[in-house]
């Protein structure tokens, strides 16, 4: 198999949960508020975090599959649909969940350690980067402002800027085209499989975020990516060879 050539890559665009910023603490505060309100048991960081991936829906409804209907829930990306009796408890919950994250999103969210100095590194040799996720803007936008993210970095595509999301590769396409360069000249980093499907089919070489929002049991080599990051800096290495 030819080893992937990463010296032609000129820009890299990043998944945001998981991958770039530790959005964890500020979603599962923001479900385990709303279980709470509603009388309902919280749920264990570890075991949400595997959904995170999937938004809000997928985060509550493997929850509530487990707690209201005694199921072992299935791991993502498969999905746990509520039975039909707990659907508008369900989507009560949901709204209730989103509403809290949206006036909290920024609480405890934070880099993962090592990002910045990755950030700045491109930064210093001139690689343009972005943001590409499934993240609605309303929540997005607000985040990122936040963290100072929105007017340094180069994109941000949301889940709602294209008419498709991942792992459909439009989203990454769009990307690409705003941030100057061919999608095959663009590495996309992301700690779920969709996003290396979406990398893939946009033509770009991807590298799963081994240190994000993985299960334990999850096999990253089924992905198909180029590379692994056990840790944000470890993309400098994959890098090496770019603009120095």
């Amino acid at each position: 198999m030819t080893a992937p050539d990463f010296s032609r890559i000129e820009a890299v665009l990043f998944d945001l949960d998981g991958t770039l910023l530790d959005t964890a603490p500020d979603l599962i505060s923001a479900l385990n508020n709303a279980l709470s309100e509603a009388g309902l048991s919280c749920c264990p960081e570890a075991e949400a975090k595997p959904y995170i991936s999937g938004g809000a829906r997928a985060m509550l409804s493997f929850w509530l599959v487990k707690i209201l209907e005694g199921k072992d829930p299935q791991s993502f990306p498969h999905p746990n649909p509520v039975s039909k009796e707990h659907e508008a408890l369900f989507e009560i919950l949901l709204e209730r969940m989103l509403s809290i994250y949206q006036d909290n999103l920024a609480h405890q969210t934070q880099y993962f350690e090592g990002m910045e100095t990755v950030l700045d590194e491109l930064d210093r040799r001139g690689i343009p980067w972005g943001i590409v996720t499934n993240k609605l803007s309303r929540f997005t936008q607000p985040l990122t402002e936040a963290l100072q993210l929105k007017d340094r970095t180069n994109c941000i595509i949301s889940g709602d800027t294209t008419p498709e999301r991942k792992p459909h590769p439009l989203p990454l396409l769009e990307g690409s085209k705003r941030l100057g360069r061919d999608a095959h000249q663009c590495l996309y980093v992301g700690d779920a499989a969709r996003d290396i499907e979406a990398g893939q089919r946009a033509g770009m070489l991807t590298l799963a975020a081994g240190y994000g929002y993985v299960d334990q049991n999850e096999d990253l080599e089924s992905w198909g990516a180029d590379g692994l990051l056990h840790h944000p800096q470890d993309l400098m290495t994959w890098l090496e060879h770019t603009i120095q």
